[in-house]
């Protein structure tokens, strides 16, 4: 069982919403205020509560969700959906972010991906059979991913890949920073929020929510430079395709374009 961090929900991370744990069903009241209790989250008696969002406690899942009846809640599933297909579907050759990590068939680099989110990236390293700790400060995003794990772990079609990710609730500047240096990754991936769509048409509902939760990295080149000075071989950042670089120096000693993203690579 991961374990669920103890911390003050306002106090870290940039968001400013306002979070209740809600219990699906009765049965599931006692689990429910276990951890509102290690969140640091009120727990919300109806689904008319006045807040945001209800991080719910299903038989099957927990999952977050707008504070109303008719929203679709947001769960880390490794078994269905867009990240399986995407693990199931790739290769070292084929995958742009491998390519742009340097990977190759039988080693086995310590990978760290610093800014873990809903960990679809660091599914997709370790299907292909690379171990990767994930950083993630968020509580709640740590909670959906954690709970993700859990379920999939039971599952002996992607145990074996699930088991290469190690889950850290941990701010990463200061988790990269304390490092020794004998214990340096390799390779650290980012993947820093992007900034909020201006066009017209609302961006899909996951990273409606996660802009909302976390909200914008603002710390972002703070946390490269971290990344720059804990690296052993290379530091790989997700940008948007047509973004500007994220900090001026140094710059990326190249770069590979995708249709929608890019990937700036720093050798170290």
């Amino acid at each position: 069982m991961l374990p669920l961090p103890v911390l003050n929900f306002r106090g870290s991370i940039l968001s400013d919403i306002s979070i209740a744990v809600f219990p699906a069903l009765p049965g599931l009241t006692p689990a429910a205020m276990a951890l509102a209790e290690r969140l640091h989250l009120p727990l919300a008696s109806s689904w008319q509560e006045i807040c945001d969002y209800l991080l719910v406690l299903t038989p099957d899942y927990i999952g977050l969700q707008k504070a109303e009846a008719t929203s679709s809640p947001l769960y880390v599933d490794f078994l269905r959906g867009k990240m399986n297909y995407r693990a199931q579907h790739t290769s070292i050759k084929n995958e742009s972010l491998a390519r742009a990590m340097g990977l190759k068939g039988k080693t086995n680099p310590r990978i760290v991906d610093a800014t873990g989110g809903l960990a679809g990236d660091s599914f997709t390293l370790a299907s292909l059979g690379f171990e990767v700790t994930l950083l993630e400060r968020s509580p709640v995003i740590y909670t959906l991913v954690a709970d993700g794990i859990q379920r999939a772990q039971k599952d002996p079609r992607i145990a074996s890949s699930v088991n290469r990710m190690r889950l850290v609730h941990a701010d990463a500047i200061t988790w990269l920073s304390d490092l020794k240096p004998q214990d340096q990754p390799d390779i650290i991936y980012l993947d820093p929020m992007f900034p909020e769509r201006k066009k017209s048409a609302l961006p899909k509902q996951e990273m409606l929510i996660l802009h909302d939760v976390v909200g914008e990295d603002n710390d972002a080149e703070a946390l490269l430079k971290a990344a720059l000075a804990c690296a052993v071989k290379r530091v790989v950042v997700k940008r948007p395709r047509l973004a500007e670089i994220l900090a001026l120096s140094p710059a990326p000693s190249f770069s590979l374009l995708g249709s929608s993203s890019r990937f700036d690579v720093y050798l170290r």
